[in-house]
C-alpha cells in the first residue's frame, strides 16, 4: 500500500512538473501516455525537508507502462486485506483528482481506473452465488433493501448517506492519506456497488477534461457490469433471455447485483446537481471566449447523457436492459418547483427538468383521487381519516407537481378545525386532529426537501437575499395547502395553532351571523309588527329565537379558547374589527351589512374572562381606547329598533358600557370622545331598570323569574348577567342553597339535604358562559369537590359542613349535568377533574381493603348516578370515553358496598354500551393508562412525541361479573361488525376476548349466527370455551345435599342458633358450593310453599298465567330469611349475576324433570316472590340469566315462557310497571321540573333494598347484622337498572325468532326507553346487527321497535318514515328517486356546515339532543330510515333455521358449538345476503343519481363532489354488504363496459438522452421537441381530472364520477372494501376480458391512493399488485405500437405507478417473488423493466 500511495504522489507531481505534455483538447478514450515512469521521480536527490534515508526505493522494469504499474499496485493492495478495498480505490480516486487538468497523465490515469475497475467486476462477478446467506443478508440491507425505510418514512434516499458537494481541487496529499476504518465491528460486506461510487469523487465543477473522463469512465464501467449482470462475462451484445431465464433471475430476488438501484441514483444525483451548478455558472454568450466555454460545457452535458442512457437502457450497447427506471430517473433530475421556475437553469437543462415535471405530474394524477376535499367526521371517521392521503410522505414527492386547482382539492388543517368545531367535537380531539397533521406536514415537507435542489450561493452566483428566498420557499414548498406553517419552535406552534383556531372560529361565526341576518328582517321597524305573545315591551324576544342556539355554542367555544390561552383577546377583537371593516372596504363599501350587535355580544362574553378585563380591557379603556372606538364602529343601531330586535344582543354595547363602567376614565368628557355613542343611549335607560328590577327581586327574595319559565324572564335574568361580573351566578346559587335551612329527607333519616330551588334550563342556556362557568364553579366547590360533604358559608362563616346535613339537593345534581351540557367547553376541566378523582378512588380499591368515609361513599354514589343517568350522551362523544372503563375496573371487583356496586354494574353495563370504536378494544388492551391529561389546552404539555403503543393483555381479567363480561363480548362483536379491527395493527382480537372474563363462555348457535366471523373463529377454535351450556344440579341432588348437611336446618328454626348458623356460614364460604345455597334456599321455599297450599286445601295450576300457587300468606320460620341474609352477604358482589343463572337454570331443569314445557304457576309465582317479595335476586339479574346466550331460544320453550313471565306477567314487577305508566316519567328529563317528585313518589311507593332485607324490614325484625352505609338515590331504581340489562336481552329476543313476544315487550316496556340516554343510536346498533334477521323482516315488529325507542318529536325523520312509524305505510314502495335525492341532499348539506332550519321544529335544543354533531345525528337518522326499509323490502324472505329440532334430535337442538356444517350455513347466508344487496332497488337508484347528472336535482348541482363525498360516508355508516361492498364491485362494470375506458392510450416514444443532447445543438430540432411536448406533455384524458376542473369545465364523465365516488368509500372505510375492492380486480384479472391500457391505468388509479394503507396489509396488498401485473401481460399482446423504441402513453404511467409502489412502498422480495411469474409473462421490453424494480 506504501508503494501504491509514493508512485501516486509521483504520478501528481510529473502532471505539473513535466509540461511538455500538454494536450489542449485531449480527453479520455483519446491519446494516452504509455511511456515507462522516470526512476528518477522516486529515486533521485530528495526533496527539501527530506532526506535520502526516508525514500524508499521501488524497482520497476523500465518497459512497465503507467498505467500497469497503477493497475499492479492496487490490486495488490487490494489483495493483501490490511485495507479495505474502498479506501484503496478512494486513494487512487483521489490521486486522479489531483492530476493536472491538461497534463496527458490524466489520460493514463482514467485507463488505470478503467482497467481496475474491470479487474473488480471479473471479482465480483466470480464470487457472486458463492457470497453465504450472511453476506447476502448483508448486502441487501446496505443496497437493495429500500422498503423498511420507505414504510417507516416515507422519504428515505441515498443523498441521506452520501454528499454530492464534497470533493474539490485540492492539490496536497491529504487527498491520499487512507481512510482508516472504525473497527471490525461497524465493518460491512463490501460490493462493487461501493467500490463504483468512489468514482464519483472524480467531478470537478472548474474541470471539464477531467468531468468528461469521469463521466464516460462511468459509462464504460456500467456497461461492462450490465453486460456481465445481462449476458455474463463475454464481451460484446449481451443475449436475449428466454423467458424461463428470466423467470430464473426473478427467483433469485437479492441484493448481488453488481449496480443496486440506489447507487446508480446516488450518481445520477449527484452528476446532475454538479451539473446544474455548472451550468449556472456559465456566462451569456457574447464572444468568442464565451462561445468556446459553452462548447466545453455542451461536451460535459452530452457526456452526461450519454451516461443517463446507459441507466435507463436507451444506449446502445445496452438497449432494453435498465439499471435504473425512467421514474427514480425523473424523480433525481427534477430539482424541485422551486429551482425550476427560478430561471437560473439552461433551456436543455429546462427541457429535462419540466419533461420530469409532467412525468411526475400525470403520476401525481394516478396517484391521487380526483377530489380528496372529504370532511373529517368526528366519531363516524376512522382513524386513519386524519392522516389524509395528501400528507402521507411519499405522495407528497409527486402531489408538488399538481396545480393549485388540483390540490385545492385536498385536506388542510384549517377544514380538519372547521369541521371538528361545527360538529362540537370534543377540545382533546381537536388539539389531537392538529398534532397528527402537524407530524404528517413535517414529514411530507422532510421528503419534499429530501428531493429538493439546495443552491449552492458561491458556486452558481446568485445574490443573498435570491438564495435566501429559495431556501425559505424549499422549506415551505409543500404546494398542498396546509392552513399552517410547520415549525419545530413550541412558542412558533403554539402561535399557529392560535392563529388556525382564530381563522377556524372566525370563519364559523362569521358564517352564524349571516345566516341569522338571512333568516331575520332588520330593515323593517319595531313597531310595524306585533310582538311576541310571550314578550314584555321592555324585554323584546324575536320568534324566531332558536337561531340563537349557534351563537350560544360558538360563544362556548370561544370562551374557553380564550379563557386557556389558546386564542388572544386582541386577536378575536381585531379578526370580528377586520370583518366588519376589511381592509379594502374603501374600494368595496358593505360595512353596513357587514355590522351586527353580535360580534360585540361574543365580546361581552370574553369581558367577563378577569385576565381579559383586567389586561388589555383596563388597558385600552385606560388609554387611548382604540378598542372601544371600533366597538362602538360595529355597533348596528337599526338592529335595536328593527322588527327582529333581539335585546339580549342589541343591548350588548350597552352592558360593555354597564361592565366596564369602573375602568372608563372621566365619565363626563365619554360622550364627546366618542360621539357615536349618542345612538346607543336611547337605551341606556332600559339596562338600568333591568339592574334596579333584579336587584329589587332579589332583596326581597323573590326567586320566580329564575324558575326558568317565562321566556321574557329568562331574557332579563340573562341580560342582567351580561352586565355584572358574577351578580346573576351568585344569586342562582343562592337560590339553590338558600340561607334558610329547610332540611328534608331523600329515602331516610341518614340522607338528608338542604331544600333550594330548581333552576329552569332555558335560564342556563342564555345565561353568559361566564355566568355558568361561575356557577358550576360553586357548585363544585361548595357541594361535589369536598372529601367530607357538601360545604354551606352561612353568616358569612367560612364554608363547612352542616350537622344534619349529609347530601346535596336533588336540583343541585340537575343543574350540574345542565350546565355540562349547556358548556361543555368552557366547563370540561371540571368533568376531567372529576374522573381523575374517580380514576383515583378506583386505585384506592386495587388494594382491596379500601375504607372510605361515609363522606366518600354518598360522593362516590352520587357520581355515578349522575353520569349512569345523565352524562351518557355527553361521556358517548367524549375524547377519552373509550379510556372510562379504567376508571371503574378495580371498584367493579373489590367495592363492599352493595348498593353502590349496583349503581357501579349499571353503570358498566351503559358504558361499554356505549363503545362504538376500535379505541374501546385498545383501551383494554392498554394497561399503562395513566389517567385523563388535566390540561384544558394539551399544547401546554409540550411536544408530543409520536410512538407506537405496545398493546398488552391485562394479567387479571377485566370483569368477574358474567353479565358484565358477556355484555362486552356483544360490543365487540358489534364493534367488529360496524367498524372492524383492520385500522389498528397489533391489535389482536383473541387477546381482547381473552382479557374480558377469567374463563370464555359459550355461546348458542343462533347467538353465534349473528358475530363476525373472526369472534365466531375465535369461539369455535380455542379450547378453553366450553363444548356446551354448563350442567346444573338436579333437584334430587338438592334434596340429597339439604338432608346430608344438618347445618341447613338451622334455616327452619324458630330461634337463633349461633353454633348451626356459623357451620353454615363456613360450609359456603368455598366458593364452588355458593351457586348451591340458592338451588337450597329454593327447594326449602318450594316445599313450604306447597306444605302451606295443601294445608290450605290449593291445587297448583299447570300455568303461569293461572293464578297465584297458593291462596293466603305463607308464613316463613322465624330465622329463615334472617340466615339466608347472613349467608348471601358473604357472597361476592361480582358473582351474584353468575349464581342467578345458575339458579335459573336449576328452576327449568326441575320443571322439566317434571315433565313440563312452561313452568308451573306455583314455580312462576315462587321465583316473582323470590325478586319482590323476599328480594333475594335482582330482576335485571333473571332477564339476564335467561337471555344470556348460552342456550338457542329458539328451541327453548321453556326459557321462552319464564322470560314472557319475567318481562310481561310477573304481578309485582306488572305493578311497578303500571305505576312507571302512571308517574309518566318525561323523555325530555332537562325540562321536566317535576321529575324529582316522580322519582321520590315510585321510591316512597317501591323502595329500593340491596342488602336483602326487604322482607324483614317490612316485618320489623332487626337486622343482624346491620345494613351498611345508605347512600342517596337520585335518579335510579329498579327500572332504571333493568334498562341497559333489556337492551342485551333484546338481542337475544331477535336471535329467537320469536315475533310475537318481542313484539309484546316493546310496546309494553317501551317507555321505560323514555329515559335511555341514546335510543337512537341503540336502534341503529340493533337494526346494524340484525338487519338480516327474519324476526325484523316483520312490519309490525319493526314499528313496535322504532316506537318503543324513538321520540319522533326529538328526531327529524322523513315524512315517510314518519307514516311507516304511525301505521300509515306497511311497506317500502313508495320509496323513489325524489325520496333519495331529499336524503342524499340532506347528508350533503350537513357534511357541508349547511345552516337551516329543520322541518321538525320541535326539535330540542341542540346541546339536548342525543347526538349533538349534526352530520352523525344526520347518518344515524338516514341509516335507521334505510336499514328500515331493507327489512321491510325483505319481509318475503325468510331465513331457515339453523336446527330443526324434529329431525336433528334432542342434541342438535339443545346445540354443543358452532359445528363445521353450521360454519358453513353461516357462510351460506352471508353469500346470500351480499346477493340480495346487490339486488337492493334503493342502493341502486342511489348510484344512478351519483353517475348521472341528469337524475340529479337542480340544487345539488352546485354542490361539488359533496353529495359523492356524501354517499362515500353513508356506504360505510351503513353495513358494508348493502351499499359498500355493491358500490365498489361496480369497478368491474365501469371498467368493461364505458367506451372511454376501451380506447387504447397513444405511442410514445422512449425518451432518449443521447439523442435529446446532439438535437439540442440543432436549433431547429430543438424547438420542434419543446413544441412537440408542450403539446403532450400535460396531456391525459379527462378520466383521471380532478373532479371540480371536470365539472367547471363541463367534461364530467362516468369513469371519473365513479373514480371519486369509489376513493370516498375507500377513504371512509376499512380493510372490508380493500377486500372487496381485491376482490373485483382479481375477478377482472382471471375473465380476461381487458382489451386497453387505460383499463389497467384506470385499475392502477383506484388502487394508487390507498397504497399507504395497503401496504400494511400484505396478504391483500400483493396479490393485488399480482392482478395488476397478469392483467398487464394480458393486454400488451394487443398493443400493436409496443416496440424496443415505442411504449404508449397509459403503459408508460403504469411502469412508473409500479416503480412508485416499490420506491415508496416496497412489500419486500418474498412478495415479488410471488408476483415474478406474471412479470416473465410480460414483453420482454416491459419484462426487463420491471426486472430493474423487482431486482434491487
Amino acid at each position: 500500500m506504501e508503494q501504491l500511495i509514493q508512485y501516486l504522489l509521483s504520478t501528481v507531481e510529473s502532471s505539473y512538473e513535466d509540461l511538455a505534455h500538454l494536450v489542449p483538447c485531449g480527453s479520455f478514450l483519446g491519446l494516452f501516455d504509455e511511456r515507462p515512469i522516470k526512476r528518477t521521480r522516486l529515486s533521485g536527490q530528495p526533496r527539501p525537508g527530506t532526506t535520502a534515508s526516508s525514500l524508499p526505493l521501488f524497482e520497476f522494469d523500465n518497459n512497465e507502462t503507467t498505467c500497469n504499474v497503477i493497475t499492479r499496485l492496487t490490486l495488490s493492495a487490494i489483495k493483501a486485506g490490511t485495507v479495505p478495498a474502498v479506501d484503496v480505490l478512494r486513494t487512487v480516486v483521489d490521486a486522479v483528482r489531483n492530476i493536472h487538468d491538461a497534463s496527458a497523465v490524466i489520460d493514463v490515469a482514467f485507463r488505470s481506473l478503467f482497467e481496475i475497475y474491470k479487474k473488480r467486476l471479473e471479482y465480483h462477478c466470480a464470487n457472486r452465488y458463492n457470497a453465504d446467506v450472511a453476506g447476502e443478508a448483508a448486502i441487501s440491507d446496505s443496497y437493495g433493501g429500500r422498503a423498511a425505510n420507505s414504510r417507516t418514512n416515507g422519504n428515505s434516499h441515498p443523498a441521506d448517506q452520501h454528499d454530492p458537494m464534497r470533493g474539490g481541487n485540492d492539490n496536497s496529499s491529504n487527498g491520499l492519506l487512507l481512510r482508516k476504518t472504525s473497527s471490525a465491528a461497524n465493518a460491512k460486506v463490501e460490493t462493487f456497488g461501493d467500490e463504483y461510487l468512489v468514482l464519483t469523487n472524480l467531478f470537478e465543477l472548474h474541470r471539464p477534461r477531467t468531468w468528461v473522463a469521469a463521466v464516460r469512465l462511468m459509462s464504460m464501467v456500467t456497461k461492462s457490469a450490465i453486460r456481465i449482470m445481462y449476458g455474463g462475462t463475454t464481451p460484446g451484445e449481451p443475449p436475449s433471455l428466454s423467458a424461463g431465464t428470466h423467470a430464473a433471475s426473478l427467483s433469485e430476488i437479492s441484493g448481488l447485483n453488481l449496480l443496486p438501484e440506489n447507487v446508480c441514483r446516488e450518481t445520477i444525483r449527484q452528476v446532475w446537481r454538479l451539473l446544474l451548478d455548472s451550468a449556472a455558472t456559465e456566462p451569456p454568450m457574447s464572444s468568442v471566449l464565451s462561445s468556446a466555454r459553452r462548447t466545453r460545457w455542451q461536451i460535459r452535458f452530452e457526456a452526461t447523457m450519454e451516461l443517463f442512457d446507459c441507466f435507463v437502457g436507451r444506449s446502445e450497447q445496452c438497449l432494453g436492459r435498465p439499471l435504473v427506471s425512467y421514474y427514480l430517473l425523473s424523480r433525481e433530475l427534477d430539482p424541485g418547483a422551486v429551482v425550476a421556475e427560478s430561471g437560473i437553469l439552461t433551456s436543455e437543462m429546462q427541457y429535462i427538468v419540466d419533461l420530469c415535471f409532467g412525468r411526475k405530474r400525470r403520476l401525481g394524477r394516478i396517484l391521487l383521487p380526483p377530489d380528496g376535499s372529504w370532511p373529517l367526521i368526528s366519531h363516524a371517521s376512522r382513524a386513519h381519516t386524519v392522516k389524509h392521503v395528501y400528507d402521507q410522505p411519499a405522495y407528497a414527492l409527486v402531489r408538488d407537481s399538481l396545480t393549485f386547482e388540483e390540490t385545492e382539492r385536498g385536506p388542510s388543517a384549517n377544514k380538519y378545525v372547521a369541521d371538528l368545531l361545527y360538529q362540537r367535537a370534543p377540545t382533546d380531539e381537536i388539539f389531537a386532529a392538529i398534532r397528527n397533521h402537524r407530524i404528517m406536514k413535517k414529514k411530507a415537507i422532510a421528503a419534499v426537501a429530501s428531493d429538493s435542489y439546495m443552491p449552492n450561493n458561491s458556486t452558481i452566483g446568485l445574490g443573498a437575499g435570491t438564495a435566501d428566498r429559495l431556501y425559505s420557499a424549499i422549506e415551505n414548498g409543500v404546494r398542498a395547502p396546509s392552513g399552517m406553517a410547520v415549525s419545530d419552535n413550541a412558542e412558533t406552534e403554539k402561535h399557529e395553532v392560535s392563529q388556525l383556531l382564530l381563522d377556524s372560529m372566525a370563519q364559523r361565526i362569521e358564517h352564524i351571523v349571516r345566516y341569522i341576518q338571512s333568516q331575520c328582517d332588520f330593515e323593517s321597524l319595531l313597531n310595524e309588527r306585533k310582538l311576541n305573545e310571550n314578550s314584555d315591551p321592555t324585554m323584546i324576544v324575536p320568534r324566531n329565537i332558536q337561531y340563537w342556539e349557534y351563537m350560544n355554542e360558538v360563544a362556548d367555544q370561544l370562551y374557553y379558547f380564550v379563557l386557556f390561552d389558546a386564542i388572544s383577546y386582541k386577536d378575536v377583537h381585531d379578526r370580528f374589527y377586520a370583518t366588519v371593516f376589511p381592509k379594502d372596504s374603501d374600494i368595496h363599501p358593505g360595512s353596513e351589512m357587514r355590522k351586527d350587535n353580535s360580534y360585540i355580544w361574543l365580546l361581552l362574553q370574553l369581558f367577563h374572562i378577569e385576565k381579559v378585563s383586567a389586561g388589555p380591557i383596563r388597558e385600552d379603556l385606560a388609554g387611548d381606547e382604540d378598542m372601544l372606538d371600533q366597538m362602538l364602529q360595529m355597533y348596528n343601531e337599526q338592529q335595536i329598533v328593527s322588527k327582529d330586535a333581539f335585546y339580549l344582543r342589541d343591548l350588548a354595547l350597552q352592558a360593555t358600557m354597564t361592565h366596564q363602567q369602573s375602568n372608563i376614565r372621566d365619565n363626563q368628557g365619554f360622550k364627546f370622545r366618542h360621539p357615536r355613542m349618542a345612538v346607543a343611549m336611547p337605551f341606556a335607560p332600559v339596562v338600568y331598570q333591568l339592574q334596579q328590577e333584579f336587584g329589587r327581586q332579589f332583596k326581597d327574595e323573590n326567586y320566580e323569574q329564575l324558575d326558568g319559565k317565562d321566556i321574557c324572564s329568562v331574557m332579563k335574568t340573562a341580560t342582567v348577567s351580561q352586565l355584572r361580573q358574577f351578580v346573576v351566578p351568585n344569586a342562582l346559587y343562592t337560590y339553590l342553597v338558600p340561607p334558610k335551612e329547610t332540611i328534608k329527607k331523600l329515602q331516610n333519616d341518614s340522607t338528608t339535604y338542604l331544600e333550594g330551588g330548581n333552576i329552569g334550563y332555558r335560564l342556563l342556556d342564555y345565561t353568559n358562559v361566564g355566568g355558568k362557568h361561575r356557577l358550576l364553579q360553586l357548585v363544585y366547590k361548595m357541594m361535589l369537590a369536598h372529601e367530607l360533604g357538601p360545604q354551606f358559608q352561612f353568616d358569612g362563616k367560612q364554608p363547612s359542613v352542616r350537622e344534619g346535613i349529609t347530601c346535596v339537593s336533588p336540583h343541585i345534581v340537575d343543574t350540574v349535568y345542565r350546565l355540562l351540557y349547556n358548556a361543555p367547553y368552557s366547563n370540561e376541566l371540571m368533568m376531567k377533574e372529576v374522573l381523575e378523582k374517580l380514576r383515583r378512588c378506583d386505585k384506592v380499591m386495587a388494594t382491596g381493603n379500601a375504607r372510605f368515609s361515609p363522606a366518600t361513599l354518598r360522593w362516590l354514589y352520587t357520581i355515578y348516578q349522575l353520569m349512569n343517568c345523565r352524562l351518557l350522551r355527553f361521556f358517548k362523544y367524549y375524547a377519552h370515553a373509550s379510556h372510562l372503563v379504567h376508571h371503574l375496573r378495580h371498584s367493579l371487583v373489590h367495592t363492599s358496598h352493595r348498593q353502590l356496586y349496583s349503581s357501579l354494574e349499571c353503570f358498566a353495563l351503559c358504558l361499554v354500551n356505549l363503545q362504538h370504536d376500535v379505541g374501546f378494544l385498545q383501551a383494554l388492551m392498554n394497561p399503562a393508562y395513566h389517567g385523563i391529561p388535566l390540561t384544558p389546552h394539551p399544547s401546554a404539555m409540550g411536544t408530543v412525541v409520536a410512538r407506537n403503543i405496545t398493546y398488552l393483555k391485562p394479567k387479571d381479567a377485566w370483569f368477574e361479573c358474567a353479565m358484565l363480561s358477556r355484555n362486552a363480548v356483544m360490543v365487540i362483536s358489534r364493534i367488529m361488525v360496524m367498524r372492524g379491527l383492520g385500522d389498528v395493527p397489533g391489535l389482536s382480537l383473541k387477546d381482547c376476548l381473552d382479557s374480558l372474563s377469567p374463563q370464555p363462555q359459550y355461546w348458542a348457535p343462533s347467538v353465534l349466527r349473528y358475530l363476525p366471523r373472526p369472534v365466531r373463529s375465535y369461539y369455535a377454535k380455542n379450547p378453553r370455551v366450553p363444548k356446551g351450556p354448563q350442567p346444573t344440579a338436579s333437584a334430587a341432588a338438592i334434596r340429597q345435599l339439604i338432608e346430608g348437611r344438618p347445618v341447613h336446618s338451622v334455616m327452619l328454626l324458630t330461634q337463633p342458633n349461633p353454633q348451626a348458623e356459623a357451620g353454615l356460614l363456613a360450609f359456603y364460604a368455598e366458593v364452588k358450593r355458593q351457586p348451591l345455597f340458592l338451588f337450597v334456599v329454593w327447594v326449602l321455599l318450594e316445599r313450604l310453599t306447597s306444605t302451606h297450599a295443601n294445608a290450605t286445601g290449593s291445587n297448583g295450576g299447570s300455568s303461569a298465567n293461572d293464578g297465584n300457587a297458593a291462596k293466603g300468606e305463607l308464613v316463613l320460620p322465624a330465622m329463615m330469611l334472617v340466615v339466608v341474609r347472613r349467608v348471601l352477604l358473604s357472597f361476592p358482589l361480582s358473582q351474584m349475576s353468575t349464581y342467578t343463572s345458575s339458579l335459573v337454570d336449576f328452576i327449568i331443569g326441575c320443571e322439566a324433570e317434571r315433565g313440563l314445557k312452561e313452568p308451573s304457576a306455583a314455580t312462576a309465582q315462587l321465583l316473582d316472590d323470590f325478586m319482590f317479595k323476599y328480594h333475594l335476586i335482582h330482576h335485571e339479574h333473571v332477564v339476564f340469566a335467561l337471555t344470556r346466550g348460552e342456550h338457542d331460544l329458539r328451541t327453548d320453550t321453556m326459557r321462552l315462557a319464564l322470560t314472557r313471565y319475567v318481562l310481561l306477567d310477573s304481578p309485582s314487577f306488572t305493578e311497578r310497571l303500571n305505576e312507571w305508566h302512571r308517574l309518566d316519567f318525561r323523555g325530555r328529563y332537562w325540562a321536566d321540573y317535576k321529575h324529582w317528585e316522580k322519582q321520590e313518589t315510585y321510591l316512597t311507593k317501591f323502595p329500593e333494598f340491596f342488602e336483602y332485607e326487604g322482607h324483614l324490614v317490612q316485618n320489623n325484625v332487626t337486622l343482624d347484622p346491620p345494613p351498611a352505609l345508605s347512600l342517596p338515590i337520585y335518579y335510579e331504581n329498579r327500572m332504571v337498572r333493568l334498562l341497559p340489562v333489556l337492551e342485551f336481552a333484546l338481542g337475544r329476543l331477535i336471535e329467537a325468532e320469536n315475533r310475537v313476544l318481542v313484539r309484546d315487550v316493546l310496546d309494553r316496556m317501551g317507555i321505560l326507553y323514555r329515559l335511555h340516554q341514546v335510543p337512537l343510536t341503540t336502534l341503529m346498533n340493533t337494526l346494524s346487527v340484525y338487519f338480516n334477521a327474519p324476526t325484523l323482516h316483520d312490519g309490525t315488529v319493526m314499528r313496535s321497535l322504532s316506537l318503543s325507542l324513538l321520540d319522533m318529536s326529538q328526531q327529524n325523520f322523513s315524512p315517510e318514515f314518519e307514516q311507516f312509524v304511525r301505521g300509515e305505510v306497511d311497506d317500502a314502495q313508495h320509496i323513489d328517486d325524489k325520496y333519495v335525492c331529499r336524503m342524499m341532499m340532506r347528508i350533503t348539506r350537513a357534511i357541508t356546515r349547511h345552516l337551516g332550519k329543520p322541518e321538525n321544529d320541535k326539535l330540542p335544543e341542540v346541546h339536548y339532543r342525543e347526538i349533538p354533531n349534526p352530520i352523525l345525528l344526520c347518518l344515524t337518522e338516514c341509516v335507521v330510515e334505510l336499514l328500515t326499509w331493507w327489512c321491510l323490502d325483505n319481509s318475503a324472505r325468510s331465513s331457515a333455521r339453523l336446527y330443526d329440532p324434529a329431525s336433528k334430535g334432542e342434541e342438535a337442538a339443545a346445540g354443543h358449538g358452532a359445528s363445521p356444517s353450521t360454519e358453513l350455513e353461516f357462510r351460506a347466508e352471508e353469500d346470500e345476503r351480499q346477493k340480495c344487496a346487490t339486488e337492493w332497488l334503493l342502493t341502486k337508484q342511489w348510484l344512478d343519481i351519483v353517475m348521472d347528472p341528469a337524475k340529479r336535482p337542480e340544487c345539488m348541482v352546485g354542490s361539488g363532489a359533496s353529495y359523492i363525498h356524501s354517499t362515500g360516508v353513508l356506504a360505510n355508516v351503513l353495513p358494508d354488504e348493502l351499499m359498500a361492498f355493491p358500490y365498489v364491485r361496480y369497478l368491474a362494470h365501469i371498467v368493461l363496459h364505458e367506451p372511454m375506458l376501451k380506447t387504447i392510450s397513444g405511442p410514445k416514444r422512449y425518451f432518449s438522452f443521447a439523442e435529446f443532447s446532439r438535437a439540442s445543438n440543432n436549433s431547429h430540432k430543438f424547438q420542434q421537441q419543446q413544441q412537440q411536448a408542450a403539446g403532450t406533455l400535460f396531456a391525459a384524458t379527462a378520466v383521471f381530472n380532478s373532479f371540480e376542473q371536470n365539472r367547471n369545465h363541463h367534461m364530467v364523465n362516468r369513469p371519473n364520477t365513479y373514480l371519486t365516488l369509489l376513493h370516498s368509500i375507500l377513504h371512509y372505510g376499512g380493510t372490508g372494501t380493500f377486500s372487496a375492492l381485491g376482490e373485483t380486480i382479481h375477478a377482472l384479472a382471471a375473465s380476461g376480458e381487458l382489451c386497453s391500457d387505460t383499463q389497467l391505468l384506470y385499475l392502477c388509479a383506484t388502487v394508487g391512493p390507498a397504497l399507504y394503507r395497503l401496504v400494511d396489509h400484505d396478504a391483500l396488498y400483493v396479490q393485488i399488485l399480482g392482478d395488476l401485473v397478469l392483467i398487464m401481460a394480458q393486454i400488451c399482446p394487443r398493443v400493436k405500437t409496443l416496440d424496443t423504441y415505442t411504449n404508449t402513453d397509459a403503459l408508460e404511467q403504469v411502469m412508473d405507478f409500479f416503480c412508485f409502489v416499490k420506491d415508496q412502498f416496497d412489500p419486500g422480495r418474498a412478495a415479488w417473488r410471488r408476483i415474478a411469474p406474471h412479470i416473465s409473462a410480460l414483453p420482454s421490453l416491459l419484462r426487463y423493466q420491471l426486472q430493474c424494480i423487482v431486482d434491487q
